[in-house]
């Protein structure tokens, strides 16, 4: 803006008088014409607006498609100037404050009011939408009050339709009309990037969940906000509260609750209004019917008490994905519009029956029937902007402290081992090689989202795809009598109880004695870098790669669920249920799921939890806490050891790019998004025998369930060049594979059978789990050639995992009963 004293003429027909305040978009500024004493509003512009030229470009186009806009509910704009680098748009001055001034006022509003006052905001936001302008921001502060007449018995200046809108306030009948404001600098900063619209794209507190969507938004998330502000005005509060990232998991995956002494009739509307996704919330048209009605029907109620926060929130049964497309096909964005058309419609994916809501466990049965055929919410007819891509936003490892106990990677089993002394607890998405983060700014009063995207990284850590080729296996160290046992997620760190006492070892180092040792009470890794060790008094320290201890962040009271790549999952309680949430590397809070938490298991990226308030299991993300799947069903047992299906039937053992849930009827094949690929019919309910040297993407994980549902008594192990069958006859204990018999060591007499093939290697190398004819109790991992079925390499233990290192992996093997010995063994040429 300007630093002119006032009074400041701008250009050859206004004069700028005093100014009246700042806002996320620049000035406002009291004037009038240099002709007229009648009284004008002016939006100054911020500069770095003015400086884009997009904005120029669409400030000049926009011109005509403002000034169309006319109705008694809204503020007009009378003019849009452009004066050298000053930009200015020309409104109604309004006297009567906001809406923001009357609820600091009034607290909450009588049923009655409330109706009247919604219906006016209703009619503005159609003439809006009319015109293709989507407001984006409606909150209290941009409804203004203008006076119509002064107090009840005056003139109302002619404009007798706005009489019977007036409301009561302080015990009079004072008639102030709400108008809409605001809505022009939404369409002119429409093009901006979301760097650069610092504060134009919405209020927290009154967001719809798809305005942070890729797709361009439409008049349905300006109906969410005015539901929004019509649950403030009858109870004094939003539904939901806090910082920006809650108000945003909130709008999206929480139900507001019920507040007490608003009508059923009232709380109809407004639960209908605030449906998570676009196409099933009520149209205005049909909005604006129903509060004109309640106006009669509620007259006389009083105003529900005022509450100083809002009743609990339930987890919604439909939440709103933000990378996921609309149901039915994403909306097109209104736009500028060629002539006024009417703002209703249907619009893709509208629900087949009436439209209803259901908010908290309250269903709008009546008013459902009453506005039985009205279609749902959809934009203007729009010509010029096209629609945008995208769209609007559904574990095995262990329980909640034992982490990376055992199983690798690829594994036919969940490396899932009971933790000693953790708590209970339980809970969804994720996009392949990009992993979405989801970064919040709030600036002058507004806030914006980015996406960053960052690359995956190396998928093999950990795997035995990186093994070397090799004819032979030496050990390089060795931990004597551990009775617990814990390896990082990425392979490169190992911990170990003996007696009391637990030992840190970094396996990427040359050296073989531990970093750090000490009592815990309890020990699992918090992230690839740091162990969590619980000592007594419940005092919990984390110890890093080089043996130095420091503090515990996020809360101070947590349990830990397990760690991915770069993410520590905890819930945030400690004995009781509580929300999920994933810290970063640098001990922030990276993403919250609200809900009643309190186990699961941390794989390949995955979170499998349960949540219990929704009687859901369910697959997150681990990056980005999006909800894969959710699954209404019994709390699966976490702590399943491996032996028949995995928790909840959910395999997440085989992939970083997607997972499973195998039933009796088949198995569903899930993309790192949570979009169903394919579904493989056959009983995947007990054992099923899949291995894989390598993470699989979802077309190769369907190839293995699809073989192993042909034949489920064979092993299937997979690797660089696809699926082989393993046949095993455990009562002869031989093995078959490409029509060569396998050199199994022959077992003594009594021993039991053992052969689980793990995966393939260099192509030809078939990597298993062997028993060995001596001990029943000692067990080899076996390099079988897949040419002639001969050793060529072997290892003598029993499978843990892979640890990385810059030549390739080494195994990780256990001897003996509890307690073993750990052996960390190198492969290599002769």
């Amino acid at each position: 803006m300007t630093d002119s004293p006032a009074p400041y003429r701008l250009g050859s027909s206004y004069l700028l008088e005093a100014p009246v305040g700042a806002g996320a978009q620049g000035e406002v500024w009291h004037g009038r014409r240099v002709d007229s004493e009648e009284p004008l509003a002016f939006k100054i512009l911020r500069s770095d607006l003015v400086d884009n030229p997009d904005v120029v470009e669409r400030f000049i186009k926009e011109r005509s498609t403002l000034l169309r806009v006319r109705s008694p509910y809204v503020v007009a704009i009378r003019d849009v100037v452009i004066e050298g680098a000053t930009f200015a748009i020309v409104m109604d001055y309004v006297d009567g404050g906001d809406l923001r001034d009357l609820l600091r006022a009034e607290g909450s509003l009588q049923p009655a009011n409330l109706a009247a006052i919604g219906s006016c905001i209703a009619q503005g936001l159609a003439a809006v939408h009319e015109a293709g302008v989507v407001h984006r921001d409606v909150k209290p502060a941009n409804i203004l009050l203008a006076s119509a007449g002064g107090w009840a018995g005056q003139e109302a200046g002619g404009v007798q339709t706005l009489v019977s809108s007036g409301f009561e306030m302080g015990g009079q009948r004072r008639l102030l009309i709400p108008k809409v404001a605001d809505f022009g600098v939404a369409r002119i900063c429409d093009t901006l990037t979301s760097a650069q619209a610092t504060g134009v794209i919405g209020t927290p507190l009154y967001m719809a969940p798809e305005i942070l969507s890729v797709q361009a938004p439409t008049p349905a998330a300006d109906i969410y906000s005015l539901g929004i502000m019509l649950y403030e005005m009858a109870c004094g509060t939003t539904p939901f509260t806090g910082d920006a990232a809650r108000l945003l998991a909130q709008h999206a995956r929480r139900d507001p609750g019920r507040p007490q002494g608003v009508p059923d009739a009232l709380w109809e509307v407004v639960a209908a209004m605030l449906a998570k996704h676009p196409s099933a919330r009520p149209p205005l048209e049909a909005v604006i019917h129903r509060l004109d009605a309640l106006q009669t029907e509620l007259a006389g109620l009083p105003a529900a008490p005022v509450l100083a926060a809002p009743p609990e929130s339930a987890i919604s049964q439909a939440p709103y994905d933000w990378d996921q497309p609309a149901p039915g096909g994403a909306p097109a964005p209104a736009g500028p519009a060629s002539a006024p058309s009417s703002p209703v419609g249907t619009a893709p994916g509208t629900p087949s029956g009436p439209w209803a809501a259901t908010v908290a466990g309250t269903t709008a049965p009546t008013l459902s029937a009453q506005l039985s055929g009205l279609p749902a919410a959809t934009p203007p007819t729009a010509i010029g902007d096209g629609a945008m891509p995208g769209g609007p936003l559904p574990p095995p490892t262990q329980g909640p402290l034992a982490i990376s106990s055992g199983m690798a990677p690829g594994s036919p089993a969940p490396a899932a081992a009971a933790a000693p002394g953790g708590r209970r607890r339980r809970r969804r998405l994720w996009i392949p090689a990009l992993a979405v983060v989801l970064v919040i700014a709030l600036a002058a009063g507004g806030f914006l989202l980015w996406r960053h995207y960052r690359d995956q990284g190396s998928v093999q850590a950990g795997w035995l795809i990186s093994l070397p080729e090799a004819s032979r296996a030496r050990e390089d160290m060795r931990v004597s009598k551990i009775s617990e046992l814990r390896i990082s997620p990425d392979g490169s760190m190992l911990a170990g109880e003996s007696g009391s006492t637990w030992s840190l070892y970094d396996l990427s180092a040359a050296a073989t004695d531990s970093v750090w040792s000490g009592e815990c009470s309890e020990a699992a890794f918090w992230s690839s870098e740091a162990l969590l060790c619980t000592q007594s008094g419940d005092k919990r320290v984390l110890v890093s790669r080089d043996g130095s201890t420091s503090a515990v962040p996020g809360p101070s009271e947590s349990t830990l669920i397990g760690a991915a790549e770069e993410r520590t999952i905890l819930v945030d309680a400690d004995v009781f249920d509580g929300d999920l949430i994933a810290l970063d590397a640098e001990g922030k809070e990276a993403w919250r799921a609200y809900g009643k938490y309190s186990e699961g298991i941390v794989r390949n990226g995955f979170v499998l939890t349960y949540e219990s308030e929704s009687h859901a299991i369910q697959v997150l993300s681990a990056q980005t806490g999006a909800v894969l799947t959710s699954v209404r069903d019994e709390e699966p047992d976490f702590s399943d050891d491996g032996a028949g299906s995995p928790p909840g039937g959910f395999d997440l053992t085989l992939s970083t790019q997607a997972f499973a849930r195998l039933t009796k009827d088949g198995a569903t094949i899930y993309d790192a998004e949570g979009t169903t690929t394919q579904t493989i019919t056959g009983d995947f309910s007990g054992t099923v025998n899949v291995a894989t040297s390598t993470p699989l993407s979802p077309e190769a994980l369907a190839e293995a369930y699809r073989a192993s549902s042909a034949r489920p008594s064979s092993h299937y192990a997979v690797g660089p060049n696809g699926v082989e069958e393993v046949a095993v006859d455990i009562h002869a204990c031989t093995a078959t594979a490409k029509g060569k018999a396998l050199e199994i060591p022959k077992r003594s007499e009594g021993q039991t059978c053992l052969i689980k093939p793990l995966g393939i290697i260099g192509g030809d190398i078939l990597v298993a789990q062997v028993g060995e004819p001596s001990d029943a109790q000692t067990e080899s991992v076996l390099g079988l050639s897949l040419d002639d079925g001969s050793v060529v390499w072997k290892a003598a233990g029993t499978y843990r995992g892979v640890a990385p290192t810059e030549e390739g992996g080494r195994l990780i093997v256990s001897h003996g009963a509890n307690p073993s010995d750990i052996a960390v063994v190198s492969l290599s040429e002769k």
